[in-house]
């Protein structure tokens, strides 16, 4: 696992690359509530399905998007990445299945998406195994 240096500085290299795509990790909250993460900057959103929270996250980062463009920032340059935990998870969901691709024909921004899910958040799966260890 990186040092607290090291993840600080791989969080100033990704946010110097240009955003191209999101990988989003989707997993259960409740029965009734689902989580959306993306990882390459740290947003989340919820939602009542899967795909509600995805819709409700891709919203929010393209109004973050809108906003950085109309201030000549880099698009989503004030978030971090997501923590190494959520990234596991979303390889994980990729071993699994195969993640999707998520294009918004409407929209006007040049950023793909990539959405994984998992069956159980990962700080729950991360809680249980340190227990049973």
């Amino acid at each position: 696992m990186p040092s607290s240096i090291g993840r600080r500085l791989l969080n100033r290299y990704q946010q110097s690359m240009p955003l191209s795509r999101l990988c989003i990790v989707v997993y259960p909250e409740s029965p009734k509530a689902w989580t959306a993460r993306s990882l390459e900057r740290d947003i989340a959103a919820a939602g009542r399905t899967a795909e509600a929270a995805v819709e409700s996250l891709l919203s929010i980062a393209e109004a973050h998007i809108a906003f950085d463009e109309r201030h000549g920032r880099d698009p989503l340059s004030s978030f971090t990445a997501a923590p190494q935990l959520y990234w596991k998870a979303f390889a994980q969901a990729g071993a699994a299945s195969q993640p999707r691709e998520v294009k918004r024909v409407d929209s006007k921004f040049q950023v793909s998406y990539l959405v994984g899910m998992v069956p159980q958040n990962p700080i729950v799966r991360r809680y249980h195994a340190l227990r049973s260890a």
